[in-house]
Formats: C-alpha cells, sequence, structure tokens
C-alpha cells in the first residue's frame, strides 16, 4: 500500500499564519498583515473543512510528481487502484501527483478543478471514499471519537476486502497518524510505502483502543517535554527528522496488521528555489 498525504491546502496556510501571529504577540512584535489576514480567513469554518489547495501546495504537487513521472512511479510499482477522500485538496493531490481522481459531473471546474476527473493507463480502478476525510473537529470530541475510529475500521476492512494487491491511497496526516500509530504526521505530499495483511481481523473496539493509546502517550510525552524544558533540559522532536527520500521506519510496531512503513519520496522546499 502507498499512503499519499495531499499537498498544503488553504486551510494549512491559514492556520501557519494564525501560529506565527501569536508566536509574534509572544515576543511583543506585530504580525504582519498578511498573516492577520489570513488568520480571519479561519472564521469560515466551512471553507477550512474543504478547502483547495494552496500556492505553495500546487508547487508541491508538481515538484514530487514530476519526481514521480521521472521514476515512472505508477506503472513501475504495479498500482491498480487508486482511492482517495473526497476533499478537494485530496483529489487534487491525487490527480497532480498519480494522474488519478474520479469525476465529478454535478460539480464545475470553478467548484473543483478536478472534476472533470483523469486515470493513468496502467490503473484499473480509482474510487472516492468517504471513510478517507480528515477528523473533522467535532470528531475530536469524547462524544463523537467513535465515529471516527468507525471509519478508520471501515476503511482498513473495505481494504482487506478488494481485489487489487497494490493499491495507492490520497489522504489526510491526521488520519494516516492515527491509523497507523505514529508520533508523528507525514509532511505534505509525502509518499510512503507500508505493507498491509488483510488476515488479520479487524474492529471498531481494537481501532478505538489503539488510538486512545497513542494518544495518552502524546499526552504523556508532552508533559515529560515540558518537565524537561523547567529544567533547561528541551527535547524537541523534528516532523522533518521523518527522513528524506528512501526512510525506513521498519523498527516501527504498527497496529492490526500494518508493517514495514517506509519513505519513498517528500518535498523539498530549497529545490524550489
Amino acid at each position: 500500500v502507498y499512503l499519499i498525504r495531499h499537498a498544503e491546502s488553504d486551510e494549512n496556510r491559514r492556520q501557519q499564519s494564525f501560529y506565527r501571529s501569536f508566536g509574534r504577540i509572544g515576543k511583543l512584535a506585530l504580525p504582519t498583515k498578511e498573516d492577520v489576514a489570513a488568520s480571519v480567513e479561519l472564521l469560515d469554518v466551512k471553507a477550512q473543512i474543504d478547502s483547495d489547495v494552496s500556492d505553495v501546495g500546487r508547487r508541491q504537487i508538481e515538484q514530487v510528481g514530476s519526481k514521480l513521472r521521472k521514476d515512472n512511479f505508477v506503472a513501475e510499482k504495479g498500482i491498480q487502484l487508486v482511492a482517495h477522500s473526497p476533499l478537494k485538496r485530496a483529489r487534487q493531490t491525487a490527480e497532480g501527483m498519480l494522474g488519478c481522481v474520479t469525476s465529478r459531473p454535478s460539480v464545475t471546474l470553478e467548484e473543483d478543478i478536478s472534476s472533470a476527473g483523469k486515470r493513468a493507463a496502467t490503473v484499473n480502478r480509482i474510487v472516492e471514499l468517504p471513510a478517507l476525510a480528515e477528523r473533522t473537529p467535532i470528531e475530536i470530541l469524547p462524544i463523537n471519537h467513535d465515529a471516527y475510529t468507525s471509519r478508520i475500521a471501515g476503511f482498513e476492512k473495505w481494504l482487506r476486502e478488494q481485489p487489487e494487491d497494490v493499491i495507492a491511497i490520497v489522504g489526510h496526516s491526521q488520519y494516516f497518524k492515527n491509523m497507523l500509530g505514529l508520533s508523528f504526521k507525514f509532511g505534505n505530499c509525502d509518499v510512503w510505502e507500508v505493507r498491509f495483511d488483510p488476515s488479520i481481523s479487524i474492529c471498531q473496539r481494537s481501532v478505538r483502543t489503539d488510538v486512545i493509546t497513542m494518544e495518552r502517550k502524546e499526552k504523556l510525552a508532552k508533559i515529560k517535554e515540558k518537565f524537561e524544558r523547567s529544567r533547561k533540559s528541551p527535547i524537541s522532536f523534528d516532523e522533518s527528522s521523518c527522513g528524506s527520500e528512501a526512510s525506513n521506519f521498519d523498527d516501527l510496531d504498527l497496529p492490526r496488521g500494518w508493517s514495514n512503513l517506509t519513505k519513498l519520496y517528500g518535498y523539498n522546499k530549497t529545490d524550489d528555489r
């Protein structure tokens, strides 16, 4: 299975502007007008849930997509099935990087530039899966936690039932992080290879337990980090330390039949300069 996180979205851009603004205020400096304007856009909640890729996102798609095309990635890896989230940022990434996206006849190109659909010649099927949508703010609430873990369990059950052996999935960072029980998120346009054993039984309860256990570990780690910092011994985790291309994470103990996680491609900001 190949897991691909979508390119930077307008939502990601606005959130980064918001964090930069607060960072500058914390240092008694005024935020930039651009960051303030982008932060205000966060008030449009609907636009955050399903936003297009940003200008930076389009550069990410072009850079990593060029690497995939140069390596003839889709054909060489023998990808038979592409599944993507219904959110526009994932659809646009699937089209730009894999040349595959489902069509949306009732949606105009102005509403979604990927709505016409596209399929690489060597790919047999393309499907859009609502279960792959990113975790919503309401699903963070304890009362709705089961709805989120049920979606993950439903996706894994779907994956077990597919006749294809090689599948590419285009989705979201928090979803992949929770599904695989990771302590870090994939970067925008990262391409990861992972094995999935369909013989392992899956139920919503096991997914729920795995996600809750990992979230508790993260909370404890953050408490420890704050404690160590208070002793002037800072502990930091750099998300970029997940590695450059072809980084192997075989030693990770992944849940429910997932194993052999390896990063194959990633966006390099310096290459755009």
